[in-house]
């Protein structure tokens, strides 16, 4: 199953933008859905702000909220070329967790000074591998054909 693209970025809604005025209470509290694909892969379409330069770092991480650490983490250093496009890839490896997680979109630059940041309320969705299920319904076949043979011999005993 491969999930959206969605497209991720560190501008605020502009009040001076009627549209964007009017949807601001409903971006404040609306969630955002991933669905981790066939790889265990979750990629995200990331826009780059107007004070990105080559050599800053843009990193996402994904953090459970009542954990300390992240679950995922990538960064990538900007080149010339990232910053010609104004858009960069950023995937999210090895997602085999589900849940909520608040996910930080973070830019810094000389120093790792932080230069940008952003946050958003997300659901992930891990990849269900085909071998995983085929493991899953043995061990349930194995478990009933236990318990039908405790029955039978339950029954064979009296």
């Amino acid at each position: 199953m491969d999930s959206a693209l969605v497209q991720l970025s560190f501008a605020l809604p502009s009040s001076e933008d009627p549209l964007c005025a009017a949807l601001a209470h409903t971006m404040e509290y609306e969630q955002l859905h991933f669905a981790a694909n066939e790889q265990k892969r979750v990629v995200f379409c990331c826009v780059l702000p107007d004070d990105a330069h080559e050599g800053d770092v843009i990193s996402i991480s994904a953090t459970r909220p009542d954990a300390r650490e992240s679950a995922y983490f990538t960064a990538h250093t900007l080149t010339q070329h990232d910053l010609e496009q104004h858009v960069i890839m950023l995937t999210l490896e090895n997602v085999t967790h589900s849940g909520e997680f608040v996910l930080q979109l973070m830019l810094h630059g000389l120093h790792a000074t932080l230069k940008d940041s952003a946050q958003f309320d997300v659901s992930i969705a891990a990849s269900t591998s085909p071998e995983l299920l085929t493991s899953e319904q043995a061990k349930n076949q194995g478990l009933r054909h236990y318990i039908s043979n405790i029955g039978a011999s339950f029954l064979a005993f009296f």
